[in-house]
């Protein structure tokens, strides 16, 4: 199911980013593994086109998944990680998928400890979404609250797919590799969370 797909069956009431042509995303995916490849031999130059690709997409990620107080410190530690362990990208999945793999350790660890807290929706609410780059931001502004009490309602499990589906654009192969389970399994995580997800909508009055 593609993205265009998604967005039909769940008439989610936010805007979110198309997929590019495939020919563009497979341009795209050949140019970002020569970059990791460059990175690996200590090109910086490579290392800036990594990061200002990532940069937003892995913060955004991490906001949503931990907290805003914590997203800052993960999202630069998983962007070092990138820098130092690039020689261990073999090539084997898509770099999105390997970088948010990092990602998704840094968050569950740091879940792990006592001092992070969790996001608090009312807080949320009134920060900026790092990730808004061309999106109807007003539009998103007037729906925020609902949205983001709907989706804090969810376990963390359908959370993270919808996060990775919808916000970073990823999918189901790539997320069950990041995720390490099934394709079946991330299937069947989106089609409960997409139920729950819109049962809590419409109680929020969210249409």
């Amino acid at each position: 199911m593609t993205i265009i797909q998604a967005h039909q069956t769940f008439h989610l009431p936010f805007p979110f980013p198309f997929p590019r042509h495939v020919t563009d995303l497979s341009a795209t995916q050949d140019r970002e593994r020569e970059w990791l490849r460059q990175v690996a031999r200590g090109d910086r130059a490579a290392y800036e086109h990594i990061y200002r690709a990532y940069y937003r997409r892995v913060f955004g990620y991490l906001y949503r998944m931990t907290s805003p107080e914590a997203a800052e410190e993960l999202t630069s530690d998983v962007m070092l990680e990138v820098w130092k362990r690039a020689g261990t990208f073999r090539g084997e999945s898509l770099v999105s998928s390997w970088i948010f793999g990092i990602a998704r350790f840094k968050a569950l660890s740091a879940f792990r400890r006592p001092h992070v807290p969790s996001v608090d929706v009312e807080q949320a609410q009134r920060v900026s979404d790092p990730t808004d780059l061309q999106d109807a931001t007003l539009v998103k502004r007037d729906l925020r609250a609902g949205i983001r009490k709907a989706l804090s309602g969810l376990s963390a499990e359908h959370q993270e797919v919808i996060e990775l589906t919808f916000y970073q654009d990823l999918s189901y192969p790539e997320i069950a590799r990041i995720i390490d389970c099934p394709v079946g399994t991330v299937k069947t995580r989106m089609f409960h969370a997409r139920k729950q997800l819109r049962e809590a909508l419409n109680a929020e009055g969210v249409r």
